[in-house]
């Protein structure tokens, strides 16, 4: 079973990993992808800076989940095993690896302002994104299980 991060364990933890699993804080970082690509497609400064400072301090506007029960949770807590275990021979790092294009397909489109290929790009990006956490949240079931 993946434990939760012990609150003794260092910075990271507490201020990023432990409160980075509620799934308020998953969620508002996938909002705020959103608010990147329409700032890079505005070219907003303000929401630019708006949306990197909030990706910056949402960690520290949830608190930590008390159990392990939402999906988004789970995810998050497979992301930092995942991560500790070492990214070099991950099958989930080369599935980030494959999608990395699309994402950068998605801010160049914006910044050009090609209104069809930055949508696409955007959905597209999203529907990877939903297909990693799904892979995240497998891979903590796989944990559990063990």
């Amino acid at each position: 079973m993946i434990s939760q991060p012990d609150p003794e364990a260092g910075l990271a933890n507490r201020l990023f990993w432990s409160r980075h699993a509620n799934p308020g804080s998953v969620w508002t970082f996938v909002g705020a992808y959103l608010l990147l690509v329409a700032s890079i497609y505005r070219r907003s400064r303000p929401l630019l800076v708006g949306t990197l400072l909030f990706v910056a301090v949402n960690p520290l506007l949830f608190s930590p989940p008390k159990t392990d029960d939402a999906w988004a949770t789970r995810v998050v807590l497979a992301e930092r095993v995942w991560l500790e275990r070492g990214l070099v021979s991950s099958s989930h790092t080369w599935f980030t690896l494959a999608c990395a294009p699309v994402y950068l397909f998605t801010l160049r489109s914006a910044a050009n302002r090609q209104p069809l290929r930055t949508g696409v790009g955007t959905v597209a990006s999203l529907a990877l994104m939903l297909l990693f956490f799904d892979r995240m949240a497998r891979l903590y079931e796989d944990e559990r299980s063990v």
